[in-house]
């Protein structure tokens, strides 16, 4: 879009905004002007009347609302659903590749665990030594190899 471009573009939506404009006073004037002339002379509208007409205005406006919203939602649903779909699948692929976040922390985690479970496993029957676990009777040498 060059900038040439940009003042008819503005220029068709301020005529387009005063046309409707115009369209709605002129619908206006044509309703008004018909009511007058063939409409009733006098108008009685009972409190009951008034009021079942507005509930029902009422409950005509949140019938359209809730089904143009029912639409959206459903279409802006499935549309989210795709996005993250592809998103996490290439969060995924990119991630387990060699050398990525993924890949370096299940790595991590593997040589931890391994380290672990080898620790684990290599002091595995050997009895730790506790302060109170030698008795006097108990020959000790000593480093020259002279016993206490």
């Amino acid at each position: 879009m060059t900038s040439n471009d940009r003042p008819a573009t503005w220029r068709s939506r301020l005529f387009g905004a005063m046309g409707i404009v115009g369209l709605c006073v002129v619908s206006g004037l044509f309703g008004g002007t018909l009511t007058r002339n063939f409409g009733a002379s006098s108008y009685t509208l009972s409190y009951a009347d008034f009021i079942s007409i507005m509930l029902t205005a009422v409950s005509l406006l949140m019938t359209v609302l809730a089904i143009f919203l029912g639409v959206f939602g459903f279409i802006g649903w499935n549309a989210i659903e795709q996005k993250v779909h592809s998103k996490t699948e290439d969060f995924l692929e990119r991630g387990f590749k060699r050398g990525g976040r993924l890949d370096r922390i299940v790595n991590r985690r593997v040589r931890d665990e391994i380290a672990r479970k080898s620790e684990e496993y290599m002091f595995d029957g050997v009895q730790e030594l506790e302060s109170g676990s030698l008795t006097e009777d108990d020959d000790i040498e000593d480093e020259g190899g002279e016993e206490k």
